[in-house]
């Protein structure tokens, strides 16, 4: 099996080599065991440099994310299968693949499709994505009883976290921290923090550089002068690990969401040995466990989440307790391993039924031809 990986651009590698390279110095966590297990060639930048000068001029006027679109259409058929990680990339494939009627394995990965402007256009697309991944139960529900999507068409996963990367560390235990872009309540955060003699490092912002109406930042910005023992500022890979081990615990504010924003950096820091703290929002279901990895306090509630942080910092012991036990939940169940090896059997699945549904029609086609000559 081959397949095509479409990946979200503006990561910091361009090849899977050089992404090796950087993951054997620990500068990032894995990726290409992922890319590796699906037998893949990702299709980023660096690859549409390889389009014929003709393409190369068309996609030098659109934005990267339909070059891929449009590469990957224009090379499928070298490939087993198309894997699209993002829902900007893959339903445009999905509606491609329909406005031609080809039909190419397709695999999708998405997070969250129950954005209005996404939700329309997938349900109209769905028919050219063979297995959508889907790693959120909220989200999951939303695909079979809003948009009507069979069951069949969806796999439930859950998020994967690499925890050879993010592993415990010696630290000093002496601050707490937050970390990330989309949908954070870091306004209620800092006023929470605010009047509390704990330090606390906001690392707003993710790893790519993608322009978007960030609402992290501009409760950041509104939020005035800061008092000195709160800080912000963007961190690398390493940067965000060594932050983690000197945090006692991390605080997850998070606006009304009907999906799972910010599980990415929880199982990270949980995969640390690391509790959380998170608001308690309708897509927020499916890593924290109340009172035993962590606490969930209402959104948008300083009160409440000053009251939280107060009790985990003068309470070191349970602390320790929920960080030893996040650590050992995200061990059973968000090894990025074993979540590598699910992805493709799900590939798999999808090749294979093709692979049977164009036996049957080259089967069908020459016993009609037979029968025809036969009657001749």
């Amino acid at each position: 099996m081959k397949t095509l990986v479409l990946l979200s651009s503006g990561v910091s590698w361009s090849t899977i080599g050089e992404a090796e390279r950087r993951e054997e110095l620990k500068e990032m966590p894995r990726i290409s065991p992922f890319v590796r297990t699906l037998n893949g060639e990702v299709l980023n930048e660096q690859f549409l440099k390889s389009a014929p000068k003709r393409r190369q001029i068309v996609y030098a006027r659109v934005p990267v994310s339909l070059a891929q679109v449009m590469e990957a259409y224009a090379v499928r058929k070298r490939y087993d299968a198309v894997v699209s990680w993002a829902e900007h990339l893959g339903i445009p494939f999905a509606g491609l693949l329909k406005a031609t009627g080809a039909h190419t394995p397709h695999v999708t990965i998405f997070s969250w499709i129950s954005k209005w402007k996404k939700a329309v256009l997938l349900k109209r697309v769905i028919s050219h994505i063979d297995k959508m991944i889907l790693m959120s139960t909220a989200q999951r529900n939303f695909a079979t009883d809003v948009l009507g999507i069979s069951p069949s068409r969806i796999a439930l996963l859950r998020w994967p976290v690499d925890l050879q990367f993010w592993r415990p560390e010696p630290g000093a235990g002496s601050m707490i921290c937050s970390a990330g872009r989309e949908m954070r309540d870091y306004g209620t955060l800092i006023d929470a923090v605010r009047g509390l003699e704990i330090p606390c490092h906001i690392a707003e912002g993710g790893q790519l550089q993608m322009e978007k109406n960030d609402l992290g930042a501009k409760a950041i910005r509104e939020a005035g002068s800061l008092p000195q023992h709160i800080t912000v500022g963007r961190k690398s890979f390493p940067e965000l690990r060594q932050l983690y081990a000197q945090s006692r615990f991390l605080v997850m504010p998070l606006l009304p969401t009907d999906t799972d924003n910010g599980n990415t950096s929880m199982l990270e820091a949980m995969a640390m040995r690391k509790p959380v703290i998170c608001s308690r929002v309708s897509g927020q279901r499916d890593v924290v466990q109340e009172g035993k990895t962590g606490l969930f306090v209402p959104p948008g509630d300083p009160r409440a989440l000053r009251n939280a942080i107060q009790f985990l910092w003068d309470n070191p012991e349970i602390t320790e307790r929920m960080g030893k036990d996040a650590r050992a939940y995200v061990e059973r169940y968000h090894d990025f391993d074993n979540w590598t090896t699910d992805v493709r059997n799900v590939v798999e699945s999808v090749t294979g039924k093709h692979e049977r549904e164009r036996k049957v029609e080259t089967d069908s086609a020459e016993l009609i031809a037979s029968s025809t000559h036969e009657e001749s």
